[in-house]
């Protein structure tokens, strides 16, 4: 009984904090232009919640991260932001019906989108697992995007969701980021060990 109540307990506590979470991550980002250390400082605290690193509580954990990683996320989220930019207007101009080159350029554009969204997920839990360059975080994560497509495929499948989500149903910005963060991370951090072992036993 005790250890059904300890674990009742454990979970309710998991649930009220990454709501907590999910909140200071919504407030932090609402000026659009902090949303990457917003985001970096979400997936902080979730890999020491996950690793049982975390000390000082959620707050404290939040705003250490996001100053941390703030100067490195802010120059990741320009060239991103640029390239998101980018594909969208290319997206918006070119039209496949219109004739063959347009489909193929069409055909091509979607390719190289998926490839940037699948990099994109890497970004975060990279950024705050190791301690690298901006240049090796957006390098690991094409890396890792091609490495374990399964993953990559699981990891869009989640953050797509999400992102659908919160277009049909905007009031779930208030819980939906801290869990697809801790679902993503959770099994980022499942390949990261099996690289490390990997790595390891060569």
């Amino acid at each position: 009984m005790n250890i059904l109540n300890n674990r009742l307990y454990s979970a309710l506590n998991t649930i009220v904090d990454l709501f907590l979470l999910n909140l200071l991550w919504v407030l932090t980002m609402l000026p659009l232009v902090t949303f990457f250390p917003a985001t970096a400082a979400l997936f902080g605290v979730v890999r020491r919640r996950i690793l049982h690193k975390e000390t000082g509580g959620i707050f404290k954990s939040f705003f250490q991260i996001f100053k941390e990683n703030i100067k490195q996320s802010f120059v990741i989220s320009i060239i991103w932001s640029a390239l998101a930019l980018f594909l969208f207007f290319d997206y918006r101009i070119i039209d496949p019906s219109h004739s063959v080159g347009q489909l193929i350029l069409y055909i091509i554009l979607v390719i190289v989108i998926l490839l940037f969204s699948s990099i994109s997920i890497y970004l975060f839990p990279i950024m705050v697992h190791f301690e690298l360059s901006w240049k090796h975080v957006i390098r690991n994560a094409f890396l890792f995007s091609l490495m374990n497509p399964v993953l990559t495929i699981l990891l869009l499948i989640i953050v797509g969701s999400s992102t659908a989500l919160f277009y049909f149903y905007p009031a779930t910005i208030f819980i939906i980021g801290s869990y697809a963060a801790y679902a993503v991370y959770y099994l980022c951090q499942i390949w990261f060990n099996q690289l490390l072992t990997l790595k390891g036993t060569n």
